[in-house]
């Protein structure tokens, strides 16, 4: 008997965006698709655990952002705009036409809120987002806090492999226009935000979202603390 190979659950792919290379996982060609945007100095490993679970559910894709980890190209800019423009880009050449769930962790919260003002999108959920400074008074995002804001010791110890930061100050900075973003959801676009503990504010996106969920874990990373539940929320939406 002829030996069967079966394919591999996650595969690796590059798209050359605009302004330079996305890389990206895909998992499954089940329906409509779910773009999972880590935070800014993270890589896309940090949804590979969620992404396992959604797999038979959906379309799964996982993006590196420019700048980190495979999608290193440097760039003169890093803008909402231009990002969400490439995104759009790298979704619509997967061939897969429905409109897809956009999730994003944290800094990246915004961003995918954004994309689903500008492009035709099933949901957006926010998991654990960053609330903005005060434009008023804000001053360059500094490393170490933005870091400290992210307890990495929160993590479960199986899945701390996954969450690296890079060691990229100015990388960071070069971000800082999509970590002052605050922007709502479109009229009429299923929104869920995602929250480790309550909230104490709830700015932008998670003011105005159709759905505010407590998973009452510690620490800001609930896709990791919290994978099956969160599986489950956005299953729901798919």
């Amino acid at each position: 008997m002829k030996e069967q190979i079966l394919p591999p659950l996650r595969t690796s792919h590059a798209w050359p965006g605009l302004q330079g290379r996305w890389c990206y996982d895909t998992w499954g060609r089940n329906g409509r698709p779910v773009v999972l945007l880590p935070a800014v100095l993270f890589g896309r490993e940090l949804w590979w655990p969620l992404a396992a679970e959604l797999r038979p559910h959906a379309t799964v894709i996982a993006v590196d952002l420019p700048g980190h980890r495979d999608s290193g190209d440097r760039r003169g800019r890093y803008t909402p705009d231009d990002l969400i423009d490439d995104l759009a880009g790298l979704i619509y050449s997967l061939g897969v036409r429905r409109a897809p769930v956009i999730v994003g962790h944290a800094s990246s919260a915004a961003l995918a809120t954004l994309f689903a003002t500008r492009y035709a999108t099933h949901a957006v959920v926010t998991v654990d987002a960053t609330v903005p400074a005060d434009p008023a008074t804000s001053a360059a995002v500094d490393y170490e806090a933005y870091l400290a804001a992210l307890p990495l010791d929160d993590i479960p110890a199986a899945f701390r492999s996954l969450a690296q930061p890079r060691d990229a100050p100015g990388l960071l900075r070069a971000y800082q226009p999509c970590l002052d973003l605050t922007v709502t959801p479109a009229p009429g676009t299923a929104a869920l935000a995602v929250h480790s503990s309550p909230p104490g504010n709830c700015p932008g996106a998670a003011r105005h979202c159709w759905q505010q969920h407590v998973y009452h874990r510690p620490g800001r990373f609930a896709h990791l603390t919290d994978l099956r539940r969160l599986a489950s929320d956005i299953t729901t939406l798919v």
